[in-house]
Order: C-alpha cells, then sequence, then structure tokens
C-alpha cells in the first residue's frame, strides 16, 4: 500500500505537468504541429536582446535560421511581434507573447529538475546568474568542489546587471543569483554571502609623493577607514561614470566636497590592478577583488572607505526563488557557494 501511494503521488504530479505543458503547447500551436520550445526560446532572446545579429551570435545560429522562427510565429499569430524600423522593437502583441513564453520556458525548466531530481543518473542542468568579475573570482573555487560531486550537470551562465537578473530570478528564468539586492523580495530567499567592503588603493610610493611629510600617520590613521578628503590631492582611476560602484564614489565625493583628479577612467578594474605597479593614481575597488590584487601586489595599502564613520559597501547575496524546486546538486551549489565565500570574507589587507 506504501509503494502504491507512492507511485500513485508521483503518477498525480506528471499528469498536472504534462496537462499543464500541452495545454500551452496547444496554445502555440502552429499548421496541425505543436510548436517547439526552441522556437520560443529564440524569440524571447532576441525580445531581450533587440538586435538580430548579436542574438543570432549568441544562440549560435544563423541569422536566416532565427528570422525564419520568428516569421512563422508571426505568420500563425496573424501579427507582427516586432517593429523593424526605425530599430528592432517588440510591438505591444510581441510583449504580450514574451510575457506567455517566459512562463512557459520557466516552467519547462522547473519541470526538468524535477525529473533529474528523481532520475538516477543525475544529469540536469543550473541556471546560475552572476556578474562577470565575481565569476571570475569565485567560480574556479566552486565548480571544482561541485563538478566532483556532480559531473554530469550543466551550468548556463547569465552575467547581466543585477537588477535585470533579480528579475531573471523572479521569472523562474534562473535557479540562482549571486549579487547585490538592493531591497528585499517576499518570493525570494536570500543568503548574505559578503558585506563587500569598498577599498581606496593606493601605494606607499604616492602617499610619499602627495604627502611628504605626513604620508606614514595618514596610511596608519586609514587602516580602519578613510574619508576621501584625506586624499584630495592624489590622481584617481576611477570607474566609467555607467558604473554603480562609480555612482557610488561621486556620491562619496561630492557628500565630502571634493572633485577628484581623474588620470583615467575604465569599465575593467583589472586595467587598474595591472596599472598599480606604475602608480599613475589611487584607485577603487570591492572586498572580493581583493586576493587578486594582494596576489599581485601583496605590499598594497588597501583603506575601506568610510563616509561620515561608516564604512561603504555592497550587500552580496545568494537568492533564488522560494516557490520554485531545486533540485539536490542546486542545494549542494547554494552550500558550497556559502564555504568558498566564507573564505573569502577572511582575506584583509595588510
Amino acid at each position: 500500500m506504501y509503494l502504491f501511494a507512492i507511485h500513485k503521488e508521483i503518477l498525480l504530479f506528471f499528469t498536472s505537468v504534462f496537462s499543464s505543458i500541452i495545454m500551452k503547447a496547444v496554445y502555440v500551436q502552429i499548421g496541425g504541429n505543436f510548436m517547439n520550445l526552441l522556437t520560443l526560446y529564440y524569440f524571447v532572446e532576441l525580445a531581450r536582446e533587440l538586435h538580430v545579429t548579436n542574438t543570432a551570435q549568441k544562440l549560435y545560429i544563423s541569422q536566416q535560421n532565427l528570422s525564419q522562427h520568428i516569421q512563422r510565429l508571426e505568420q500563425y499569430y496573424g501579427v507582427p511581434l516586432f517593429h523593424r524600423k526605425p530599430k528592432l522593437a517588440l510591438t505591444y502583441a510581441g510583449e504580450q507573447l514574451y510575457a506567455v513564453a517566459v512562463r512557459i520556458l520557466a516552467e519547462e525548466h522547473e519541470f526538468q529538475n524535477r525529473l533529474a531530481d528523481i532520475s538516477e543518473k543525475s544529469i540536469g542542468n543550473l541556471k546560475l546568474g552572476i556578474p562577470a568579475y565575481r565569476g571570475q573570482i569565485c567560480l574556479p573555487e566552486i565548480l571544482p568542489r561541485f563538478y566532483e560531486k556532480w559531473p554530469n550537470i550543466k551550468i548556463e551562465l547569465c552575467n547581466e546587471s543585477s537588477s535585470k537578473m533579480e528579475e531573471r530570478l523572479y521569472d523562474g528564468e534562473l535557479d540562482i543569483f549571486i549579487g547585490i539586492m538592493y531591497q528585499d523580495n517576499p518570493k525570494l530567499e536570500s543568503y548574505p554571502l559578503l558585506t563587500d567592503h569598498i577599498y581606496l588603493v593606493c601605494s606607499d610610493e604616492l602617499l610619499q609623493k602627495y604627502y611628504p611629510d605626513s604620508w606614514q600617520s595618514l596610511k596608519e590613521e586609514s587602516a580602519g577607514g578613510v574619508e576621501l578628503a584625506r586624499f584630495s590631492k592624489i590622481p584617481f582611476l576611477l570607474p566609467a561614470p555607467s558604473m554603480k560602484l562609480r555612482k557610488t564614489l561621486d556620491q562619496c565625493f561630492l557628500d565630502v566636497k571634493v572633485k577628484p583628479n581623474i588620470f583615467l577612467e575604465s569599465q575593467t578594474t583589472e586595467l587598474f590592478v595591472s596599472l598599480y605597479p606604475y602608480n599613475y593614481g589611487a584607485f577603487f575597488c570591492t572586498q572580493m577583488r581583493l586576493p587578486t590584487l594582494l596576489a599581485a601586489n601583496p605590499n598594497a595599502n588597501a583603506f575601506p572607505v568610510a563616509l561620515k564613520k561608516s564604512l561603504i559597501n555592497h550587500r552580496l547575496v545568494l537568492a533564488y526563488h522560494k516557490e520554485r524546486f531545486l533540485p539536490d546538486y542546486a542545494h549542494d551549489f547554494i552550500e558550497i557557494t556559502k564555504d568558498v565565500f566564507g573564505e573569502i570574507a577572511k582575506v584583509r589587507p595588510n
């Protein structure tokens, strides 16, 4: 009786899921054949990129192939899904289909997760959203530990902006998101990974050049937190104006009434790290970048940035959807990630 009850529960579950999928498949039926999920996936990706060439390259298909999928959708529904001129944009019908297609693909992915969890082969995929530079730092530590236990799991990476990836997580398009969340969401479970402090990186040579009489005391006083007004004489290498870190720094400079002497601006902090030995100027980095910086420059000075005696930081979290199913391998990935960030959090400048 017990086994029968289990089998009955499984049968009811599959009946429910397949009924849901079939109903949605009928909704996008074309010419007597069910629209495959690949066409919907191509449509969703083009709706996000709004650029045929870039989308085709991302999907590793030809522009002609992509256009044919979109044309079949438009022919079936009898309405244009995209405005072609002056630039590619979704029509109102396209916006409605996009909302439905996102839900269909999210449910299909959740179904795959459930199947993977009950399969003895431990085959599945994990959709992970993480900013590129954070992934470069933490994934080399996370992935070897994860694949030692789950060698057959495919990880799909998304590295858009944190706000965009949080939206994808909410819509069910991602399983896990690692990044900055500025507000709590009642449907998302979040675990704090790191209070990602912002550090001012400045060499002894720069301090001696611009503060010859007080550089040593300035260095000692800044170890626990530095107000940017104290470093107003030094030139800076700053993130590009469009970056979130730059907006935070601009506000810090504004609050202390300092106009920074900008030597160089760049989209990548990696450039600033590589230029550190040349002493062109001080720059800023988050705590996550400290291991890379200190490995290349063990004697680098990294002072936590403060404003009104409070340290400036970003709250880095790992998040997942409370109402979406996560297989065992996803839970293992989460635990491994927590361990790795616990190690990163211990890294401090000398």
